[in-house]
C-alpha cells in the first residue's frame, strides 16, 4: 500500500470513512492470515506431536517395564530418539521450514529440548521418587508440559526465519 500524499488526504467525511474502512479491511485481512497460519501450525503440532508422544511413551514403557532399564535411563534413551523424530516432523510438516542449514537447526533444536528434558526429568524424580506416583502417568504429565513448552521454543528460536507457508 502506497503512503498517502498530502494531496491524497481525504477532504470530506465520506472520503475519510471510505479510506478508514479500506485500511481497516486490509489490516483485518492481514491479521486473519497470521491467525490462520498460527492455527495451522498449532493443529499440525498437535497432530505430529501426538506421533512423538506415542513414540516417547511407548519407548519409555518398553525400556522401563519390558526391558527393566532404570526409569531415568529409559527416559533419556526414549528422549534421544523422540527428539530426533520430532525435529524432522516439526521441520517438514509443522513449521514447513525451508533452509540450507538443517544440522545447525538440529543443534539448536536439541539445545532447546535439553531444557524441557531437564524439566521433565525433575518432574519424573518428584513424581516417582519423592511422591511415589504411578511412573507411566507421571511420565505422561511431564511429557505434556514439555510439549507445550517445546512448541513455543521451536517457533521462537529454532524455526523462526522461515518463508511464510501457504496454509
Amino acid at each position: 500500500m502506497a503512503p498517502l500524499r498530502h494531496h491524497e488526504y481525504p477532504t470530506t467525511e465520506s472520503e475519510y470513512e471510505a479510506e478508514l474502512t479500506e485500511t481497516e479491511n486490509e489490516h483485518a485481512a492481514e491479521l486473519k492470515k497470521v491467525e490462520d497460519k498460527v492455527q495451522g501450525q498449532i493443529s499440525r503440532y498437535l497432530l505430529f506431536g501426538a506421533v512423538s508422544v506415542v513414540i516417547n511413551i511407548t519407548l519409555f514403557y518398553l525400556f522401563y517395564h519390558t526391558m527393566g532399564i532404570e526409569y531415568q535411563l529409559a527416559n533419556f534413551i526414549d528422549w534421544l530418539i523422540s527428539v530426533q523424530v520430532s525435529f524432522w516432523l516439526d521441520r517438514q510438516f509443522v513449521f514447513k521450514h525451508k533452509s540450507d542449514k538443517p544440522m545447525k537447526e538440529m543443534g539448536t533444536f536439541y539445545m532447546t529440548r535439553v531444557i524441557t528434558f531437564l524439566i521433565e526429568t525433575l518432574l519424573l524424580w518428584l513424581g516417582i521418587s519423592v511422591i511415589g506416583a504411578n511412573k507411566t502417568i507421571t511420565k505422561v504429565i511431564g511429557h505434556i508440559i514439555a510439549l507445550v513448552l517445546n512448541f513455543f521454543v521451536s517457533k521462537k528460536l529454532v524455526f523462526k526465519n522461515q518463508p511464510a507457508p501457504a496454509d
